[in-house]
């Protein structure tokens, strides 16, 4: 009893299609939900920065917020 196929040393190519030959890209389209925080870290910085003269506060509100947009870009590529 011979099963067709097993007897063949030779193993099957994949076939290159563009879907797999595809590299995966790095960051992919931010959510629409992340905007939320986003949008109000980039106006507790504006407001920290005018009204509380506090440039280092200010600063670190954006750079929150720009490390929760490219984490959330990352998780979704």
């Amino acid at each position: 009893m011979t099963t067709p196929g097993r007897g063949t040393p030779q193993r099957r190519q994949p076939a290159s299609s563009g879907a797999v030959a595809r590299k995966q890209r790095t960051f992919g389209p931010p959510d629409m939900f992340v905007w939320a925080p986003v949008l109000t870290l980039f106006l507790a910085a504006g407001i920290v920065g005018t009204i509380g003269q506090s440039i280092g506060f200010a600063a670190a509100f954006v750079g929150v917020a720009v490390i929760m947009l490219v984490a959330d870009m990352w998780f979704n590529r």
